[in-house]
């Protein structure tokens, strides 16, 4: 065969391949509106029965078969494409409404975008407070609020929220932290930079970097990453410390990835809503008070060990109205629905002077 009939056997095999491609695509399409259809149903049902239409649990599930279904397709593509749809179904049924720490690039964020997908409503907080608060008056269904981080710890500000609002965790969503020098585009050289600007945890995780490259540069605090970010919009001479999509929705130039000290810079977010505790989930969470004496915290703790129930942490916060008094937040393994963790919460109850349960939950991605 010659040189051009080889090619245009190429071509003919080419064009079948793109044809058998179209009527994939055109499959996938009716499925996707006969799962439309569906949602639509199930949106009418829930609203007969008066459910909520947001469930984190049923969406975990279906991330998590989808997934394990997957052959030829890379599992966190198939996670991803079906976070899109599960989105835009659950938006037909109603339009999810997502509070989280702003502005817009943050890594809370990037936390809420990744989890509840393009087609939700995301409002950003200036404060974790707030987030708190628009869940609480049902202006937002879910929020997103940063629990802790393996370098820097626990974040009080939302241990101490649990005490104040009656919100309870659904789910739980660990992100990966890395951090980048962001400048403005026509930036070559670290001389040409004054101003390193961003938040005081995110300037403490690049302390390395910070002091080896650039020490004798001013350092300006800002609110959050994102805030960072938008200042060198408005400083030639300045650079921030902040996420990939800071650097994107700003249209800036990353001029050095991973600065972060450490690789392993996780933070652990977890989603809230008003209502009833979920009772089934990988891991629980609780926040009580005990009374002011010897051996209390003790006999609070060892009620889980009879039970054989693992707690994976144990914070105190301080009591506001009792001098070196403390309220303990506690996260534990298993579901509040197993039967030996019933057997420890009602032993607990009866040995604290104040016990409130914030749920059961898993991960949600």
């Amino acid at each position: 065969m010659s040189e051009k009939g080889k090619d245009v056997e190429k071509n003919l095999s080419l064009d079948n391949a793109r044809k058998k491609i179209n009527r994939i695509d055109e499959e996938v399409v009716r499925l996707l509106n006969e799962r439309v259809a569906t949602c639509k149903e199930i949106g009418k049902i829930k609203s007969a029965l008066n459910m909520e239409v947001l469930d984190m649990a049923r969406e975990s599930q279906v991330l998590e078969r989808v997934t394990s279904a997957s052959e030829e397709a890379p599992p966190e593509g198939i996670r991803e494409v079906y976070r899109e749809i599960i989105s835009m179904c659950r938006n037909i049924q109603r339009p999810t409404s997502v509070a989280y720490l702003g502005p817009a690039g943050s890594f809370s964020h990037e936390a809420a975008y990744s989890t509840f997908g393009n087609s939700s409503k995301f409002s950003p907080c200036r404060r974790i407070k707030k987030i708190f608060i628009e869940v609480d008056i049902g202006r937002c269904d879910v929020g997103v609020v940063p629990l802790e981080n393996t370098i820097e710890g626990a974040v009080n500000e939302t241990l101490d929220c649990f005490i104040d609002y009656p919100v309870s965790i659904t789910g739980e969503i660990q992100l990966r932290i890395t951090l980048n020098l962001i400048v403005n585009p026509q930036v070559n050289s670290l001389s040409e930079i004054e101003n390193i600007y961003s938040h005081p945890q995110a300037l403490a995780q690049c302390d390395g970097y910070i002091t080896k490259y650039l020490s004798d540069k001013n350092i300006v605090v800002t609110e959050s990453t994102a805030r960072a970010a938008e200042h060198v919009l408005r400083d030639m001479k300045g650079a921030a410390v902040a996420s990939k999509a800071a650097a994107e929705l700003n249209g800036l130039k990353i001029y050095e990835a991973g600065i972060e000290d450490t690789p392993n810079n996780y933070t652990r977010f977890v989603t809230i809503h008003k209502g009833e505790p979920p009772k089934v989930g990988v891991k629980s969470s609780a926040i009580f008070a005990l009374e002011h004496v010897p051996g209390s915290l003790a006999a609070v703790l060892s009620e889980f060990a009879k039970q054989s129930v693992n707690i994976t942490m144990v914070l105190s916060r301080p009591m506001p109205t009792r001098s070196w008094e403390y309220y303990f937040y506690l996260d534990f393994e298993g579901s509040l629905s197993d039967k030996n963790i019933v057997l420890a919460l009602k032993e607990v109850r009866r040995k604290t002077r104040f016990l409130r349960i914030l749920g059961s939950y898993s991960k949600l991605q």
